[in-house]
């Protein structure tokens, strides 16, 4: 099972999320950059993910389209800035809600006895995108979307 823990910092405006899992590097790094496995599990719950492309290398582009539970279909999209397999994925998030607004989000790999823990830092561009994040459920859907990446996890392991 997958422990999760949140904190949110202003100045800079930040949300560090660190996930301790009890899985191999090569299996979560797979999960998390593969847009097959991708699809099955960044998402919150009742949404689904109808088109994953991605490009994990340097320069590439990224694009998910969801459908929320009444029907309607959104995107998010970014660039791949930096790549360092099984070790550092840094992308550019934009949602096509707020497409003026960009956050950074940088994704450390850690082998541990253990397993794997991945720290992922979304850094946004003021503290009010931050709080606007926060209080649109940013810290559920984050944590219903790694209840949904262990299930998946699990399965891969097997």
């Amino acid at each position: 099972m997958i422990k999760i823990s949140f904190e949110a910092t202003d100045a800079p405006a930040r949300l560090v999320v660190t996930e301790l899992m009890p899985y191999a590097i090569s299996t979560v790094w797979l999960a998390q950059t593969e847009g097959l496995y991708v699809q099955k599990w960044w998402a919150p719950n009742g949404y689904e993910n109808t088109e994953v492309d991605i490009t994990t290398t340097e320069g590439g582009t990224w694009r998910i389209i969801q459908r929320d539970p009444q029907g309607n279909q959104f995107s998010f999209y970014g660039k791949v800035e930096h790549v360092e397999a099984e070790d550092k994925l840094v992308i550019s998030l934009i949602s096509e809600f707020w497409p003026d607004s960009t956050v950074m989000v940088t994704q450390d790999f850690f082998a541990r006895e253990q397993g794997t823990a991945v720290v992922t830092t979304y850094e946004f561009e003021t503290d009010e995108a931050l709080h606007t994040y926060l209080n649109l459920g940013g810290i559920d859907r984050l944590r219903e979307a790694s209840v949904r990446l262990d299930a998946l996890l699990t399965q891969m392991g097997q």
